[in-house]
């Protein structure tokens, strides 16, 4: 089944470069719609929200990777969330950042610090409610590239309190989305 997963994202990886993508813009909301939509019928509630500081919305070229990154970790909040899981959107003039939080186990403490890296034993040690069994990490491991190859920082953690589940903070400098853009 491992194999059977990472055949899969090899096979994504590989039709990431299309012309058309690399052409169009998006509205930072519309990513997020984009990245929700397909996960939204698997009984798990997906609200989104977003909140500006008045500057205008950021507009990003539309990025396979980046796509692909938060694809990931979407995917991964909602085959471990037990009811809902959050995607908050948040811009300043200096600043983009992306929350994915789920209401699922969280991530092991022992393996917090280690997740996105390429350790194929950190993963969250409970069944996945859809795909049926523990990943590799591998999946963590290659959106954190991807991401981070597009100038994104991220932050992993757990909601703190039992029931919070699982956080991603995904952040950009504006000028960088911003800039893919021009």
């Amino acid at each position: 089944a491992q194999a059977d997963r990472c055949r899969e994202i090899l096979s994504r990886l590989s039709t990431l470069n299309t012309s058309e993508d690399l052409i169009s813009l998006m509205s930072i909301r519309e990513l997020i719609e984009e990245l929700a939509a397909p996960h939204r019928e698997f009984g798990v509630r997906i609200v989104t929200g977003h909140d500006g500081d008045g500057s205008p919305e950021p507009v990003m070229r539309r990025n396979p990777a980046v796509l692909y990154g938060l694809g990931n970790l979407v995917e991964n909040a909602v085959d471990f969330a037990r009811h809902t899981v959050r995607i908050d959107l948040r811009w300043s003039d200096r600043q983009v950042r992306i929350d994915i939080v789920d209401d699922g186990p969280g991530y092991p403490a022992d393996q917090l610090e280690k997740l996105g890296e390429p350790d194929l034993g950190a993963t969250r040690d409970v069944q996945r409610s859809r795909k049926g069994g523990p990943g590799l990490g591998l999946g963590i491991f290659i959106a954190k590239t991807l991401l981070e190859r597009n100038g994104a920082t991220l932050r992993f953690a757990n909601g703190g309190r039992p029931e919070a589940g699982a956080a991603v903070t995904v952040s950009w400098p504006r000028s960088s989305i911003e800039a893919a853009a021009a």
